[in-house]
């Protein structure tokens, strides 16, 4: 998955401060799918039925079982399978302005997304459009591995980790300074889940950095 990741990193001429955090956006958004998937189906389990169908899933269903709820744009499997020709569909985006590309319509995945909840407000990338489209799509079905559905939050903290370890190799390769942003912090909080008023310390690189999930302040201090 990071080889395929690093050969379109190379292949878009970005660098690797500017490729980081929309990769890692997107892996979030693989597993908040993934999670999105089972607690649907746990919903479903106890729905009530009307005219022999299924009452739809709610974002409130979703708000009761503390789990993130996906509009269908934003959802994974709907970006996967989106046409060659976005442009040609005339969606709309939250702003109701057209979407004339793959990049435009991740970007507004994520600007869904982060309406869902207000920890996760002005944390999300929104910078695809500087990818081409192919290239993009390319991404987005290396990040649509089955395998990605069958792990919990502390494995895909483990991936996140790898990938910031590598990320921060590149970037120093490419005389750059790595940090790690508090936006990054925030979406690992919410791949991990974890309860109320729990203290995590999140070993990043260069920093341990302390998340008060019950403040929701960051405390930082150098690793």
């Amino acid at each position: 998955m990071w080889e395929s990741a690093d050969l379109l990193r190379a292949g878009s001429k970005l660098t690797s401060n500017q490729y980081c955090m929309p990769v890692l956006g997107l892996l979030f958004l693989r597993y908040a799918y993934s999670r999105y998937k089972m607690v649907e189906e746990e919903i479903l389990k106890d729905r009530p039925v009307r005219n022999g169908r299924k009452m739809p899933v709610e974002a409130s269903d979703f708000t009761a079982k503390r789990a993130l709820f996906l509009p269908e744009m934003a959802q994974f499997d709907y970006l996967v399978n989106l046409p060659e020709n976005v442009a040609s569909l005339g969606l709309l985006n939250v702003s109701g302005q057209t979407l004339g590309s793959l990049g435009e319509v991740v970007n507004n995945a994520m600007e869904l997304v982060e309406q869902q909840s207000d920890q996760l407000t002005g944390v999300l990338p929104k910078s695809y459009t500087d990818f081409s489209d192919e290239l993009l799509g390319e991404l987005l079905r290396i990040f649509n591995n089955n395998a990605l559905d069958e792990v919990g939050g502390d494995v895909i903290g483990r991936i996140y980790e790898y990938f910031l370890n590598k990320f921060a190799k590149n970037i120093a390769s490419d005389d750059g300074v790595f940090f790690t942003p508090k936006s990054l912090v925030k979406m690992i909080v919410n791949i991990l889940e974890p309860k109320n008023g729990i203290l995590l310390e999140i070993k990043t690189i260069g920093l341990i950095q302390r998340y008060d999930t019950h403040r929701q302040q960051n405390m930082l201090k150098i690793a």
